[in-house]
Order: C-alpha cells, then structure tokens, then sequence
C-alpha cells in the first residue's frame, strides 16, 4: 500500500475547499429540517416529505460535498491521478450541486414537479462533469499512477460505479415526480417499489461505504498513525461489496415484483453484505485501538463513532432483512440516522479535522520560499480543544436522533445538538481560513518587504 503522500501535485486550495466549505453549511440547513420536522407534528418517518429532503440535504449537501472534494485533492497526491481542467471541473460541479441540491429539497418540501426538474438537470450535470474529468484523468494518467495506490483505485472505481448506479436510479425518480416520463404497466410499477430500496443500497454502501473505506485505506494509517490495513481487507473488500450489491438487485427486484419479504437470496446476500461492513468497521476501530500515538485526538474519536455507527447499522440491516415485519419503520429510520449521521458524518468529520488544518498550511507554506517567523503550526489552524468540543455535540446528537427513532418527542432536542454541531463546525472552519487568509496577507508583506530591502542593499 502506498503511504507516501506527494504534496506537490496538490491542486489549488479553492478546487477541493469550496467543496469542504460546503459541509457545515448543508449540515446545518439538514439540522434546522431535522427541527422543523419536529416541530411540525408530522410522523418522522421515511416517506415524510421533510425527512426526503433532509436526508438529501445531508447526502448530497455534506456527504457528496464532502467526497467529491476529498476526492479531488486525494486522488492526485495519493495515486498520481490529476482530474482534467480541475479548477474548471471544481468550479462547474460546485454550483450544480449546491444548486441542485437546494433545488431538490425544495421540490421534497412545496411538492412542485418544477424543482425537481431542475435539480434532474443541475445534479446530472453535476456528476458528468465529475465523472468525465475523473475518468479523462485516469486515461490520462494512468501508465504514471502511484505504485503501491491499487487499492484505493479498485474502491475509487468500484464507488464511482456505484455513484453511476446511484445516479441513475435517482433520476429516473426525479422524472417521475417532475412529472417528465411515467409508468404505466402493472409488472413495472411494482417493480418500481423496489427502486427507492436500490437507490439507497447503491448510494450508501456502495458509493459512499466504498468511497470512505477507500479513502480510510490511505489518511487513517497516515494522519491517525497505525499500521496498515491488512491485504486480504483491502483487496476483497471493494469488490465484495459491488458484486453483493448486484446480487441484491437482482434478487431485490424479483422479490419486489411477488411482494412480501425478501427472498432467500436477497436475505443472504443483504447478510454478507453486512459482514463485509461489519469486519471493515472492526478491523478500522482495532487499528485506532493500537494506534501509535497514546491519546486519542478528536479525529480519533470520530472515527469510533462511524464504525460503531456502521457496526450498529450492520447488524440492524441484517435484523431487518430477516425479521420484515419487525416495527419496519422504525427500524428504517434508525438505520438512516446510524448509516448517514452516525457513520458517513462522523467520518467526515474526522476527515475534514485532519485534511483542512494541513491544506491551509500546505498552502501557506507554498506563498513562503523562505522561512518566516510568524507561519503558523498545523494544530495553529484548529486547536484540538475546539475540535473536541464539537465532536460531544456530534455525538449527543447522533445518540438523540438515534433514540427519537425509538421516541419521537426526542426529534426536537436531537436537531438541536446537530445545530449546535453545525455550528461549532462552521466556526471551526471559518476561523482556521481566516488565519490562512490573514497568513497569506503577512506573507505578501513580508515578500514585498525583503524585496525592497535587498533592491535597496543592490543600489548602494
């Protein structure tokens, strides 16, 4: 496995940032929809029109935010792999996905077939342009790529698929609810029960549980200091999850189309499926165990939370596989809040509280030819006291959402601890980039400064 980073082919700070910067914004904007959802009185349940659009701001306002840009600034430095035109890719596939995505809450919320028509259009742009500059990049790119970095591609791509995957099924809903094609045949229609089922399966275990494992493979050794992933992990994990996923989907649409549970097939390979994340989270959380630095950081901490979250998740799938009529919808919801706050936000987190102080100062140090006195520290940008407060928030929301699946009069004070988490986050980011921006002024100054004292020293 490859473990050296090359900085030096780091993209510019704003191709991955404005992704990042996206982050607490969306996740503040999911927590008030997660609040007004309480305070409506509705049922918190998946069908709920508030829920739809909360789950979406959370999945595609933070958790593709925060992957495409991850993705953007990884995949150059850890395999080599430069994204084609990325300052224009970056900049196009930002403001189709903000767009789109508030787009698309809004057509959940005024149920307008209008707002989901432009989220169909603004989203699909989106993600083609950011799949055609990653695929142009990789044939471009490919003969020069990382020896050592095959395991990340192999999830990089496998994920990517699963987006495409995901991607589709998710527009061709879009265009029923915005009223752009419709199905009539009876066999169809039922077997469209199954597609919201997919949808979720393909873009959770697939495209994000791949992207984040993937990702895992090189910043968790790197940044929290443990040995690398065992080799039998990470060369069948990825392929593992795909092909279940598949199988999933085939069985899944046979089963849709009788009615009823699951069949055999499904429920096994649902099973498996689980395991696959189950092992993944216990062989993360047992490296962070024996972790070479002795206090675990805030990062460290986020990092349990996901794979407790996914272990969680990983054994309330497998229940709700085999046991259907078990309170399904309460048990779906539970799922929901462990797979995408618990796990997927959770490990954003701690990959955001890693990869932002160090681009700020790798971006800095590159202003600067020579040493100055007053460069900030890495840690300068976001002290580890400010990141830990912020994780207790995280975590006590996580921990109430989880159990207002359970009670739902505990909705209200669960999006209150995930606003307070929102924002502590965004003050965390909008105070380690106002240290870069007042750095990269001092370095300016200081340049403009030595510049005339040694014009000064040459003409006398």
């Amino acid at each position: 496995m490859q473990r050296a980073l090359d900085f030096q082919r780091s993209p510019h700070l704003w191709v991955s940032f404005r992704f990042f910067a996206n982050v607490p914004v969306f996740l503040m904007l999911a927590s008030l929809g997660l609040a007004w959802s309480a305070l409506s009185g509705h049922p918190f349940t998946r069908w709920n029109p508030l829920v739809l659009a909360t789950t979406h701001l959370f999945t595609l306002g933070v958790l593709a935010s925060a992957m495409l840009g991850a993705m953007m600034q990884i995949l150059p430095v850890a395999t080599r792999i430069q994204l084609l035109l990325p300052r224009i890719t970056s900049l196009v596939v930002h403001a189709c996905l903000t767009l789109g995505t508030l787009s698309l809450a809004m057509g959940f919320i005024a149920a307008r077939p209008a707002f989901h028509r432009v989220a169909l259009v603004l989203l699909s742009l989106a993600f083609l342009v950011f799949l055609g500059a990653v695929v142009g990049g990789m044939l471009r790119n490919w003969p020069q790529r990382a020896p050592g970095a095959g395991e990340i591609l192999v999830a990089v791509l496998l994920a990517l698929l699963a987006l495409v995957v995901t991607l589709v099924l998710g527009v061709f809903m879009a265009g029923l609810r915005g009223n752009i094609w419709a199905v009539g045949a009876t066999q169809v229609g039922a077997w469209l029960h199954d597609l919201p089922n997919l949808h979720v399966a393909w873009g959770l275990a697939g495209w994000v549980g791949l992207l984040i494992a993937g990702v895992s493979y090189q910043v968790i050794p790197i940044f929290q200091a443990t040995e690398i992933y065992p080799r039998p992990l990470t060369d069948s994990l990825a392929p593992a999850v795909f092909l279940l996923l598949g199988v999933v989907s085939v069985a899944g649409g046979w089963g849709g189309s009788q009615g009823g549970g699951p069949g055999l097939m499904q429920a096994v390979s649902v099973t498996l499926l689980a395991l696959s994340f189950l092992t993944y989270a216990l062989v993360t959380a047992r490296l962070l165990r024996t972790r070479k630095r002795p206090a675990p950081e805030p990062t460290t901490l986020f990092w349990y939370v996901a794979m407790a979250s996914l272990a969680l998740a990983a054994l309330g799938g497998t229940l709700r596989t085999w046991f259907p009529h078990m309170a399904p919808h309460r048990l779906d919801m539970l799922l929901g809040v462990l797979l995408i706050p618990g796990f997927a936000v959770s490990a954003v987190n701690g990959m955001l509280y890693k990869i932002v102080p160090f681009l700020l100062w790798h971006n800095a140090q590159r202003q600067a030819p020579v040493a100055l006195p007053f460069m900030p520290k890495v840690k300068q940008f976001i002290s580890e006291h400010s990141a830990k407060r912020q994780y207790f928030a995280h975590l006590t929301a996580v921990v109430l959402l989880a159990l207002s699946c359970l009670i739902p009069g505990m909705l209200a004070t669960g999006a209150i601890a995930s606003v307070i988490s929102a924002a502590m986050l965004s003050w965390n980011m909008f105070r380690a980039l106002r240290l870069y921006t007042r750095t990269s002024v001092r370095i300016s100054q200081s340049l403009a400064e030595m510049g005339q004292a040694e014009r000064r020293k040459n003409a006398s």
